[in-house]
């Protein structure tokens, strides 16, 4: 079948225009054309329909075919321009050459006008190709300037399949012998991110050799790909994201239900698109491994704080013993006073519950990861912490505290504030350890205004302000520059990382405060922090009392703990509550009771840490039995739960050890009453 070919003939002669149809038409050609012999005519025809190509003759009455040329080009259309005369020089025909025609042919020898009609339309698509391909690499990469992480991934994997007119395209991380999707489109839409094995995909194979083109027939080739069947894809590009040292880091892949033409410049842009995106997966690998990095710091730094405060946390829990060890000798050996027991049994429980705080403040500060930031008020988290820290202070350093009751509230969690607080007056410590001297604190609401914020590079507004200064022997500009930087540090070897104060400024500015540092030689150090104010109004903290009246009961109710003494003082305590309590000290025994009567038990309370079943074992394996079944997991500390795993995993209350009988049997009576 011939193909059609819209011909804009320029010529005068109609005698001549039908010799050069007849001979397009025996190259192979259907033309339809219209003829014109002047400038008006041509640029008439132009602006009113599409043409393949322009057919000139160079010398006629009153137009000539180098006009002709320069009229074409002045519309900005990029058609083929061949030259057909019947006599014209050779200087002529080089002119109109040079000028933009893709080729000239004499009259007398018009079968050498189809082969070149043929080649004037390749180089003519050839040229639209290629500029399409810089209006791709153009669109691409404005796209992607300023655009980060997967923004950036989003917008190369859009911006090709729009290009080449295909439906599937991903970019994806290479880990582990898998290909971890980034961004993936399918039929013009963001679609969520999956996981698929790189072995038997065409993955595997651009991954060896780096770019690599399947046109056709892609299922035949991988018949193993599942997702390639799923797709229904017939074709794709791909190309290997690498690093600067050409470590494979991932793969970009389009995928199309059709044959995919090879396209000009594909390659190379391709190529241009692979090094961004390998550039911003290799950013956000190191951004990882720097965050997972700093919280091992921050860990190592919280270990070393702990051991800081030994003394201090030592001091506290023999204050704590000598009152629980004095009360419980004297009621043994019948030396309180017959109108005193009440009151020495309080102070046995007072003393065990600032136990129970201490042991929590330790836990909460060397706990890994992060704690929620939450409105909260920080006077009684500084108080604490300037009270464990005593005991680790020379005798000869004064600590004078001035603690606002009224602060409001600040965007904290405590252990940022115990850390924050540690690290501060131990640096100023350790500089007055030689002459003594004072260390003073100081929490109060403060204001800034315009202009004082703006000095500071804060907004204008109220702040709590911590300041915490020495008497010590001072820094000079050439320490005060660098005091912040990870791993900087002018004590001798073996007496800190020179991690303390890169990690208060990383814990203030990320609670969006400010730390401010003013120091003169033989003078002191004063550090300024300014923590925004929220509005948000903060929980009161409950207090209840330790023996208020306990809600009674009669429902069976497994006692499960492999210490001897809780689960004793648990039964006595709950027997007298009206309860019928099964004691088991082993967690497979408590089980195999349960399977051989269900419902026989109303509720259970395990602890966590135990030999053979873990305490979240045990309830997941009763609760398969019986999904209804009411269970409380109580720990002293365990790494493998927390309240949010228990409640996932649909045990009703995590209670933290040790239990007071109030707070147990409360909780016991709330859970069987909600039944």
């Amino acid at each position: 079948m011939a193909d059609r070919l819209r011909v804009l003939l320029v010529e005068d002669s109609e005698d001549d225009a039908a010799l050069v149809v007849r001979a397009l038409s025996k190259g192979g050609f259907a033309p339809s054309y219209e003829r014109v012999d002047a400038a008006a005519g041509m640029a008439a025809c132009l602006a009113s329909q599409e043409w393949d190509l322009v057919l000139s003759d160079y010398s006629m009455p009153q137009f000539n075919g180098l006009a002709a040329l320069q009229l074409l080009q002045e519309k900005g259309l990029d058609l083929p321009f061949i030259l057909v005369s019947g006599a014209v020089g050779e200087e002529t025909a080089v002119e109109i050459m040079r000028a933009g025609a893709c080729d000239y042919v004499m009259k007398d020898k018009l079968a050498r006008l189809a082969p070149a009609v043929i080649r004037g339309l390749r180089e003519a698509e050839s040229r639209k190709a290629a500029q399409e391909a810089d209006r791709a690499i153009d669109a691409l990469v404005r796209g992607m300037v300023g655009v980060t992480g997967a923004d950036c991934f989003d917008r190369i994997i859009e911006g090709l399949c729009e290009w080449l007119g295909a439906e599937y395209g991903l970019i994806g991380a290479l880990i582990d012998g898998e290909v971890r999707t980034l961004s993936f489109y399918r039929q013009g839409e963001k679609r969520e991110n999956f996981s698929y094995p790189l072995a038997g995909t065409p993955c595997e194979v651009i991954v060896q050799e780096v770019y690599k083109s399947y046109p056709k027939d892609l299922r035949r080739l991988f018949p193993g790909d599942k997702a390639l069947a799923e797709m229904g894809a017939e074709s794709c590009v791909g190309i290997s994201l690498r690093d600067g040292q050409q470590n494979v880091l991932g793969v970009l892949n389009i995928f199309s239900s059709r044959e995919l033409l090879p396209t000009t410049r594909l390659a190379e842009i391709m190529g241009i698109v692979a090094v961004k995106a390998a550039a911003e997966i290799e950013r956000l690998r190191e951004e990882e491994e720097r965050s997972v990095l700093e919280a091992q710091l921050r860990q190592a730094q919280k270990m070393e704080a702990i051991g800081t405060l030994a003394g201090g946390i030592a001091h506290d829990f023999n204050n704590i013993l000598a009152a629980i060890l004095g009360y419980t000798e004297l009621a043994k050996q019948k030396m309180i006073p017959e109108s005193e027991p009440d009151h020495c049994l309080g102070e046995v429980l007072k003393a065990t519950s600032r136990a129970k705080g201490l042991v929590q403040q330790i836990l909460a500060f060397s706990r890994k990861g992060e704690q929620e930031m939450k409105p909260m008020r920080i006077q009684c988290v500084v108080k604490e912490a300037l009270k464990l820290l005593r005991a680790s202070i020379p005798s000869s350093i004064e600590i004078q505290q001035r603690i606002a009751p009224d602060c409001l509230p600040i965007l904290a969690d405590p252990t940022r504030i115990h850390q924050i607080i540690m690290n501060l007056c131990t640096n100023a410590s350790h500089a007055m350890e030689a002459q003594g001297g004072t260390l003073s604190v100081l929490l109060e609401n403060t204001a800034l205004g315009e202009e004082e914020a703006q000095a500071h590079g804060l907004p204008a507004g109220g702040y709590v302000l911590l300041v915490v200064s020495d008497t010590g022997h001072g820094m000079g500009k050439e320490v005060l520059d660098h005091i912040f930087e990870p791993y900087f540090t002018t004590k001798e070897q073996g007496k800190g990382a020179g991690m303390g104060l890169a990690i208060v400024h990383g814990l203030v500015v990320g609670g969006g405060g400010k730390i401010i540092v003013a120091s003169t030689l033989g003078q002191g150090t004063t550090f300024r922090i300014f923590f925004p104010q929220v509005s948000d109004k903060v929980a009161e903290e409950a207090h209840p009392e330790i023996c208020s009246p306990s809600p009674k009961g009669s429902e069976c109710i497994f006692v499960i703990d492999d210490e001897q003494a809780i689960v004793a003082m648990e039964k006595i305590a709950l027997e007298r509550l009206g309860y019928r309590v099964r004691l088991f000290a082993d967690s497979e025994e408590a089980l195999a009771a349960f399977r051989a009567d269900p419902q026989g038990c109303d509720l259970v309370v395990t602890d966590q840490t135990m030999p053979h079943l873990s305490g979240m074992e045990l309830a997941k394996a009763f609760l398969q039995i019986r999904p209804d079944l009411p269970i409380i997991l109580s720990t002293g500390y365990s790494s493998q739960a927390s309240e949010e795993d228990a409640l996932r995993a649909g045990i009703r209350r995590f209670i933290m050890k040790p239990l007071n009988i109030s707070q147990l049997a409360t909780a016991i009576r709330e859970i069987l009453d909600q039944r």
